[in-house]
Formats: C-alpha cells, sequence, structure tokens
C-alpha cells in the first residue's frame, strides 16, 4: 500500500510539476531528494523478503548492495517530535486524503468529473482538527473546489440512521437480535452523532446495557437539500455541485486542455516542445478558450494561440475534432519555429 498508494499514487502524482519544475533547482532537488529516501528506505526494509529486487533497486539508487547495509530503525518519540517541530504532519495528511476520498466519491454520486470546478465544499473533521493554508490548497486542487469551509458537526447537512448488522449481532445476542436491532433503530440524531464523534454507543435491553462496536451497525447518511454527501466515520464532506457560467467556461478550458494535450503526444511532440495552437467551435467553446487563454496556453506550452471560427484543411499539419461535454470543437497545432 506505501509504494503504490502513498508514494505513487499520491506524493509523485501530487508532485509531478516540482520533479518538472527547472525555474526552482532548490525545489526540484528536494522533490528527488524525497522520493530517493523512501524508494531506499523500501528497498532496505523488504530486503529481507524480495532479495533481489530489493538488491536492484538499491544498487539502481546508489551503486551498491542493499546486503552491505544496515537495517533501518525507527525514530525515537523525541528524534520524531524534533524532526516534526511538534507539528503532526501525518495526521493532517491523512485527515486531507479521506476528504479528498470522500470528495471524489461524492463527485462521482452526482456525476461530475474532477475537471470540472466546483463553487465550495463543507467539511466535518473529528476532534476540532484544523488544517494549515498548505494543507487546505491540497484539498482544494484535488478536489477542484474554490472554496473549502469547515464546520462542527454535519447537523443541517445529512440526516442520520442507524442499520443494525444482523451477521454481528447475531452472533453476540442470539434470540435476542431482533430486540437489539430495533433499539439500533430508534437511536436518534443526537444519539448517532455522539456515536461519531466519541466511537461510544450502548443500548439498554432488559435493564441491562450492552456496548456496540463499529461492527454491530452501519450509520447511514442521507443529505439534505441538493448537496452531494459522503461520509466515513466522524468525517463528513458536502460538495454543492450547482454550476454557474464562470465554473463551466473553466470546466470547457479544462477539458481543451486534455484534449490538447492528446493531440500533442499522438503528434509526437517532446513534453517540453512548445506549439502553435488554434481552437475552433462553437461561441460557448471559443468564449471559454478566449477566457482562459493564459491557463490553456500555460498548461499545454503553446506560444502563440488563436481562436478561431473554423480551421480550414491544410492549415495545420496535426488537426482533430473533439467532443467537449456534447460541443463539438476542433483543435489544430504544430510545433513553434520560434
Amino acid at each position: 500500500d506505501f509504494v503504490v498508494e502513498d508514494l505513487s499514487n499520491w506524493y509523485v502524482r501530487r508532485n509531478r510539476a516540482r520533479f518538472w519544475n527547472s525555474d526552482d533547482d532548490a525545489d526540484q532537488r528536494a522533490a528527488f531528494r524525497t522520493l530517493y529516501d523512501a524508494l531506499r528506505q523500501v528497498a532496505l526494509l523488504a530486503a529481507p523478503c524480495t532479495p533481489f529486487s530489493s538488491d536492484w533497486l538499491h544498487r539502481a539508487l546508489t551503486g551498491e548492495s542493499v546486503h552491505l547495509q544496515r537495517f533501518p530503525s525507527a525514530l525515537g518519540a523525541s528524534e520524531r517530535d524534533a524532526l516534526l517541530a511538534g507539528e503532526d504532519l501525518e495526521g493532517d495528511m491523512d485527515a486531507v486524503r479521506t476528504l479528498v476520498s470522500l470528495g471524489r466519491a461524492a463527485r462521482e454520486d452526482v456525476q461530475i468529473r474532477v475537471r470540472q470546478p466546483l463553487r465550495q465544499v463543507r467539511a466535518v473533521v473529528p476532534g476540532g482538527r484544523t488544517l494549515s493554508e498548505e494543507m487546505l490548497e491540497v484539498v482544494r486542487d484535488e478536489l477542484n473546489v474554490k472554496e473549502v469551509g469547515f464546520l462542527s458537526t454535519s447537523e443541517g447537512l445529512v440526516s442520520l440512521t442507524a442499520k443494525p448488522n444482523y451477521r454481528s449481532l447475531g452472533s453476540r445476542f442470539g434470540k435476542r437480535t431482533n430486540d437489539v436491532a430495533n433499539r439500533i433503530r430508534a437511536l436518534s440524531e443526537e444519539d448517532l452523532r455522539a456515536y461519531q464523534a466519541t466511537g461510544m454507543l450502548s443500548v439498554e435491553l432488559n435493564g441491562e446495557s450492552h456496548d456496540l462496536g463499529a461492527d454491530d451497525l452501519d450509520v447511514i447518511q442521507e443529505a439534505s437539500g441538493g448537496l452531494a454527501v459522503k461520509g466515513e466515520g466522524a468525517y463528513t464532506v458536502a460538495l454543492d455541485p450547482s454550476l454557474d457560467d464562470e465554473l463551466r467556461a473553466e470546466g470547457v478550458a479544462r477539458e481543451l486542455v486534455n484534449r490538447i494535450q492528446r493531440l500533442r503526444r499522438d503528434a509526437g511532440l517532446e513534453i517540453s516542445d512548445r506549439i502553435e495552437l488554434r481552437v475552433a467551435g462553437s461561441k460557448e467553446i471559443r468564449t471559454a478558450a478566449e477566457s482562459h487563454r493564459d491557463f490553456i496556453g500555460g498548461e499545454v506550452l503553446a506560444a502563440e494561440m488563436n481562436v478561431v471560427e473554423a480551421i480550414e484543411e491544410g492549415d495545420l499539419p496535426h488537426v482533430r475534432e473533439v467532443d467537449i461535454d456534447g460541443t463539438p470543437a476542433t483543435l489544430g497545432l504544430r510545433p513553434s519555429v520560434g
């Protein structure tokens, strides 16, 4: 999970721009150094279990055999505190990744792709944890939203009901399972919110109090109003799926960037090659391209960009008809000679 999810799907994906950024050498070196240290530690830890692949990786990184190195040891509590300067970076990043996961799931529910920006998301984080601006920027970027706000509770965003898990309850309560299940269904929203916050819940049966665990019930959240809501434990994310003209235009611009990048790749261009670009299509396409000209040009390395009503056959060597959410557009490009 660490190599695939944490390192590759999160760290490497999040830091692609830093790896390719030639304008800030110190930041680029820091990004590569973090990746180097992580891969080297993976090689050291995995060496007893996968000796050959670990040795290959370590030699590729350092030129030395992994089997001649000291096995790594965990940092002590004082060393760890000194390194992190009292900040709970791992806890904050865990919260960020949970919010991102829930936000993406909420987008899937309303069938709005991540490239389409949205106005805002509201979140409930357990323990009243506050996130730094740097962490909030990660949430905004990953969910492609303009604003992230926090609430103390999910009250008003969702209604809560409890669903008993008969398989778990049956092994504990036997013939009394249905009675316990009825007690669980009768739990109030106040009871369930307290359970989400503390993880503790009990029901009374025949004068006896019985503690319940996470396997005994599921807390079902139903969205209020037009929000798209997802929850996990004490985390709740409420996404506003409404779109205005400004958001739609930005979404079209991002889709254009995606199609232009595909055309660049299929044209055999190098990642650093600059291009001359033309975008043609309906008024909606042209308006979006014009209003987001700097963003599109910067993303696709367009030294020159023209927005036109049509691209004539033979004008450019690489031309493609594309579909942007049901609206046709035409893209044309060639390598820049300047």
